[in-house]
């Protein structure tokens, strides 16, 4: 009997069948609320408030905010519309058709410099381009994707245009200049390599070597510091004029120079004049030979004429040709008043880089030879010192700044084509001149 008495209950199982389930379960629970729930959206809806009440004053102004929905403000070409939108936006909040840039803006038409004949197949809107409301930026300084988006394959966009395709101020991306395959043809000497010798020197009194800025002096009143045309007046005269002598018999007590004058007439009359003073201060100057002849001239009209023939041919053979080319008459060739590529038909010249802009201004901090780097080894005229585009990249193209932009070098469109716009921006603004 005490064995049973010390033999361990029998393990009853649960009963899990569905019904025993569902009696443990409380059902009511979905029908009471959750405290955490019903306070979060409550919540939410008072931030949502606070937030739209915090908004309004943002959106009209009030107590000095800047409004949020304000438009930005206007470059600096456009801040006279501050306040006047529908000069531009001829809807309400409609965008600016090109007519409304076309009342100030009337410039020639891409391709700026008209060099090539090709034409664009889609003309741009102004506004794809430049865009306004960015604060106080140019519009005219863009990024070169807006460039190179028809420029990366030209043939695509144009037609008959003869550049090549461009994607970077880079070697393998841009052409190089087309001025370096071109040759000086301007009939006049020009050796650099003798004014800029490589060891210092003195000739006739000159001390060389000369610097660039001798002759190539920048136009101080030009914005890009363009070089001032060279002349034998300002740039050769100090060191040249000997050239211009022509008393060949050395008659004269004092040996004047020839003025420098295109008309050969001129240089002409000049030297009689100064043999007739000479024959009239000391007529017996007719009476000595000339040169190693044995034989004075029978009269002195006879001496004057021989005195001017031959200073002449001594002038206009010998001494003009150490500059000018001259024909096998001694007829000087004329040299216009040019500053950049000569071409015989145009006085003023063309510009050597057809298609680019560049500003002197903008690299007076650079000696000339770093980028003419061929100057001290020219002995030709025929020799073009413009930079090749390897001299440019090591500034451009890499340095992720403004000037690996297109628009640092290139026009889009020629400003100097414009009408004249005096006022017109004004009357826009102002049509009654109350102002």
């Amino acid at each position: 009997m005490a064995k049973e008495e010390n033999k361990p209950l029998e393990y009853q199982r649960r009963l899990r069948d569905t019904k025993g389930v569902a009696q443990r379960l409380d059902l009511g629970y979905l029908k009471r609320p959750a405290l955490l729930a019903l306070l979060r959206r409550r919540l939410i809806w008072v931030l949502v408030a606070l937030a739209a009440l915090a908004s309004i004053p943002l959106v009209l102004g009030i107590g000095g905010t800047r409004r949020a929905v304000e438009n930005g403000p206007l470059s600096e070409a456009h801040a006279l519309l501050e306040n006047r939108c529908e000069v531009c936006h001829r809807e309400n909040f409609g965008g600016v058709p090109d007519q409304a840039c076309a009342q100030c803006h009337d410039g020639a038409p891409h391709p700026a410099k008209l060099v090539d004949t090709g034409h664009a197949t889609a003309q741009l809107r102004c506004v794809q381009c430049h865009l306004e409301h960015r604060g106080k930026v140019r519009l005219a300084a863009l990024a070169s994707g807006n460039c190179t988006a028809c420029h990366a394959n030209i043939a695509a966009h144009s037609t008959g245009a003869t550049v090549k395709n461009v994607t970077a101020f880079q070697p393998e991306g841009h052409p190089d200049f087309r001025a370096i395959t071109l040759r000086d043809t301007r009939p006049i000497k020009v050796n650099h390599a003798a004014h800029m010798p490589a060891e210092p020197r003195t000739i006739r009194g000159m001390k060389l070597p000369m610097k660039c800025t001798d002759c190539h002096v920048p136009d101080r009143n030009s914005p890009t510091n363009q070089l001032l045309p060279v002349t034998f007046e300002q740039n050769c005269k100090s060191c040249h004029s000997r050239e211009l002598e022509f008393d060949v018999y050395q008659v004269l007590e004092k040996s004047v120079p020839a003025s420098h004058a295109k008309d050969a007439k001129a240089i002409r009359e000049f030297i009689v004049a100064a043999y007739r003073n000479k024959l009239a201060e000391d007529p017996g100057v007719a009476r000595r030979q000339l040169g190693g002849e044995l034989n004075a001239q029978p009269s002195a009209a006879a001496w004057l004429d021989r005195v001017v023939r031959d200073s002449e041919q001594y002038l206009f053979g010998r001494k003009c040709g150490y500059c000018h080319q001259t024909g096998g008459d001694g007829v000087v060739q004329k040299v216009n008043r040019i500053a950049g590529r000569y071409v015989e038909s145009k006085p003023e010249g063309a510009p050597w880089l057809e298609r680019g802009e560049f500003s002197h201004r903008a690299h007076r901090a650079v000696e000339c030879e770093s980028c003419h780097t061929q100057a001290r080894k020219s002995s030709r005229t025929s020799d073009v010192l413009i930079p090749a585009m390897k001299s440019c990249v090591q500034c451009h193209g890499e340095s992720g700044t403004t000037l690996d932009e297109c628009a640092t070098c290139h026009l889009y469109h020629n400003r100097n084509l414009e009408k004249a716009r005096d006022g017109r921006l004004r009357e826009l603004i102002d049509p009654e001149g109350k102002r």
